[in-house]
């Protein structure tokens, strides 16, 4: 089993962000990544499998500053030896494929192949909808919420598929709904040094196809990840093509349909896997000395984000149990721990928890993820030395 860190990189404690507009502030942003610095040069030296960044834009509040992973990505891998580094994940409905597919590529090469990629469609329309304002009808998530959803289902899946051509084939085309690739009729003054140096032009000079460099290190291409996946179908979509999905669904019985369907995913293509090879858990996790003081760390860093900010976007549907409406349930750090998504406490009280969760769901990767910054440095580098030393020796023999 992989143990990967999940970064949802916070810029201020919660004194800090309560006085509001902490996104903006210079300290707290130089503050924030050489504690990263620190911590990934622990967790780099401890066997764990990766560093992950969500990608989010405009928040100003200081909640999630990672407007740009893949750059935050390459400043821990120079910092860094062993580790992978990558995301969870990059919203590509309003993304250019292009551009993240090159982007990566480079990542993988500045770090010698220990990139990894994440991709998902995105929740939150006051960025999806401005950065992805050229697809018409993703300027407006109200009139028809329905079509929304789906136009950005059709677009990850596309943009999906031209990124995963960049990276295999030395030259492509795409002709797709949204994206023709090149575009009919481009004339490419150049065509007689690229007729005798590479390819891609007709005798006519036209272009015919297109080719991204560099090529990634990694072949054919980075490990994928797709976070959060809820629904079966999902699942079964990255398991179709080669990804790995990543839950945050809490109840055993649930989750265990999600394993299933990943199985099935898999199965389609001629894969067989055995249940839990190719998913992921994600769980935040606060290690201390004493269950109170973990408690303690644990009410004023994740429950403070997650109530405010993760649930008004219906997040709370990954606590529900089988049959409850996910508005119905207590939107409280009680109903955090007890439905099972913080795992928080001493190494004893958090290692029964994994230890029980594994049991039931014995997933390939689990993501311990965390609201850095929001914890205490000093408290997030006790929580690492705990976890390595007392805590995942019991779950896995890659943590040294």
């Amino acid at each position: 089993m992989e143990f990967g860190v999940f970064y949802l990189p916070s810029i201020g404690n919660k004194q800090e962000i309560s006085q509001g507009m902490a996104g903006r502030r210079t300290d707290l942003y130089q503050r924030m990544l050489w504690n990263l610095a620190e911590q990934a040069q622990y967790l780099d030296a401890h066997g764990y499998y990766g560093i992950a960044f969500t990608e989010h834009h405009f928040h100003i509040e200081g909640e999630e500053v990672s407007t740009n992973p893949i750059l935050l990505d390459m400043f821990i891998g120079m910092q860094t030896k062993n580790i992978r580094v990558g995301q969870l994940g990059l919203v590509l409905p309003s993304q250019n494929p292009i551009r993240v597919a090159e982007d990566v590529a480079i990542l993988d090469q500045a770090t010698k192949g220990r990139a990894f990629a994440g991709f998902a469609r995105g929740y939150q329309p006051r960025w999806v909808n401005t950065l992805g304002q050229h697809y018409d009808t993703l300027r407006d998530n109200t009139t028809d919420p329905e079509r929304y959803e789906a136009l950005k289902k059709e677009l990850y899946e596309e943009h999906f598929e031209i990124i995963i051509k960049a990276w295999t084939q030395p030259t492509f085309s795409h002709h797709g709904k949204h994206w023709q690739i090149p575009p009919p009729n481009t004339f490419w003054a150049a065509h007689e040094v690229t007729r005798q140096y590479g390819q891609g032009v007709d005798d006519r000079g036209m272009l015919t196809e297109i080719g991204t460099v560099p090529e990634t290190y990694q072949k054919p291409h980075p490990p994928l990840f797709q976070p959060f996946s809820f629904s079966e179908s999902s699942v079964k979509w990255a398991a179709r093509h080669n990804v790995v999905p990543v839950t945050i669904v809490c109840d055993p019985e649930i989750c265990l349909g999600q394993f299933r369907a990943c199985q099935a995913g898999a199965a389609e293509i001629g894969k067989t896997l055995p249940l839990g090879k190719g998913i992921g858990l994600a769980r935040e996790v606060v290690v201390a000395d004493t269950d109170e003081e973990a408690m303690a760390i644990g009410r004023e860093s994740g429950c403070f984000i997650w109530t405010k900010f993760f649930e008004p976007f219906g997040f709370n549907s990954a606590l529900i149990k089988p049959g409850e409406d996910y508005k119905t349930i207590p939107n409280t750090f009680e109903s955090m721990c007890e439905r099972g998504l913080t795992l928080c406490g001493s190494p004893d009280t958090v290692a029964r928890q994994i230890e029980r969760i594994l049991k039931q769901l014995p997933a390939e990767y689990f993501w311990l993820y965390v609201y850095n910054e929001l914890v205490p440095h000093k408290a997030m580098m006790r929580s690492f030395e705990l976890l390595t030393r007392k805590v995942l020796p019991h779950v896995s023999d890659k943590i040294a």
